[in-house]
């Protein structure tokens, strides 16, 4: 039996030790190497990230990250799990994105609902068997809620808005003509002001070059603000985050850095790059354009109207975002100027705030 372990031991350790190609912490390699060796087989099936995470003390978005490399590997497999809002049950039998569907029937009580991403769909992660065979016993739903309610659940929306799931699993997609619910998404939109006039002066290739730069930059920032880039249009970015704050602070740091990238690229006044932000907050759907996650619905049409109001060098929101309580110790550091505006393809006004970080 000792020789066994030790087998298995070795195997699981010489699979972990592959997170060294994407430059994984050793420290965290070797605490996630004891984990899957030695803890109970229940905490390993069907395993809640947050508990992940608290055992290897570790961030969330750090630990999904860190999670979604060890799916790639085959180090551990990803569940998606359903909960119906009428008997409470969970589905177990979607494995992967593409088995989600716009409307959803419970196997347990037939009720048919709308899939929705923030409070119905879930993920869990389970350690794969070929490292490690479970005990029957692993499987203890009792325990499962107890922790699902000691830590919270991570909703299928947080791995939508992943950006190592969307690189390292780009044929994870909802299936054409279905869609899943989000509930609530910070929508981001960035645009260059004067980029045409830029290619001009600069020459194509020049010009390029800075806007690959930008790209660059901002793509980092919203990876650091626990937000995706959901794509780019010309010169423009996309961007989503579960919460409005990781929004709002990835917007302010865009702003800040985008004058330092200014001055290390010693730009003439005429060529400085200028970023005109717009952020919007609601609801909309999840759904697969040209192959590639995307969002729908008037909070993404909004933002992007918000987004062309701006003149650049300041961030367009909306009144959701103002009032957000998530926000209101950033906004501490703004000043803010209020315009009601009639936004393209809205009857009425809406109320812009146009912030100046300090």
């Amino acid at each position: 039996m000792l020789k066994l372990h030790k087998v298995r031991k070795q195997v699981i350790a010489k699979a972990v030790a592959v997170l060294d190609n994407y430059a994984v912490d050793p420290a965290i390699q070797e605490k996630l190497a004891h984990l899957l060796d030695e803890q109970p087989g229940r905490e390993l099936y069907r395993a809640n990230p947050r508990l992940l995470a608290t055992h290897l003390r570790l961030p969330e978005r750090e630990m999904l990250q860190i999670l979604v490399i060890a799916l790639k590997e085959g180090i551990v497999t990803l569940n998606w799990e359903i909960e119906c809002p009428a008997c409470h049950g969970l589905d177990f039998r979607p494995k992967h994105l593409s088995d989600l569907r716009s409307l959803h029937t419970c196997p347990a009580c037939n009720h048919v609902h709308k899939t929705d991403a923030d409070e119905q769909v879930r993920v869990t992660f389970s350690i794969d068997e070929r490292l490690r065979k479970l005990e029957p016993e692993a499987d203890d739903p009792e325990f499962r809620t107890r922790m699902d309610r000691r830590y919270g659940v991570v909703s299928g929306h947080r791995m939508l808005t992943l950006q190592a799931f969307r690189d390292l699993f780009p044929r994870e997609t909802i299936p054409p003509n279905e869609s899943l619910l989000i509930r609530r998404v910070a929508i981001l939109f960035t645009d260059l002001a004067g980029s045409t006039a830029l290619y001009s002066r600069r020459g194509d290739s020049r010009a390029y070059d800075l806007v690959r730069k930008h790209f660059d930059l901002l793509f980092q920032l919203v990876n650091e603000h626990n937000g995706v880039v959901v794509k780019t249009i010309g010169d423009a970015v996309m961007g989503a985050f579960t919460t409005p704050v990781d929004a709002l602070r990835a917007a302010i740091a865009m702003h800040q850095q985008i004058v330092l990238l200014n001055q290390q690229l010693s730009l003439p006044l005429e060529d400085q790059l200028i970023l005109k932000i717009g952020i919007d907050v609601g609801p909309c759907i999840s759904v697969t354009l040209n192959d590639r996650p995307d969002y729908f619905g008037i909070t993404v049409n909004t933002a992007a109207r918000v987004q062309a109001t701006n003149q650049g060098n300041n961030i367009a929101v909306t009144e959701a975002l103002m009032q957000d309580t998530s926000v209101e110790k950033v906004l501490q550091s703004c000043t803010w100027q209020r315009r009601d505006q009639l936004l393209k393809g809205l009857a009425t006004p809406v109320v812009v705030h146009y912030l100046f970080p300090n």
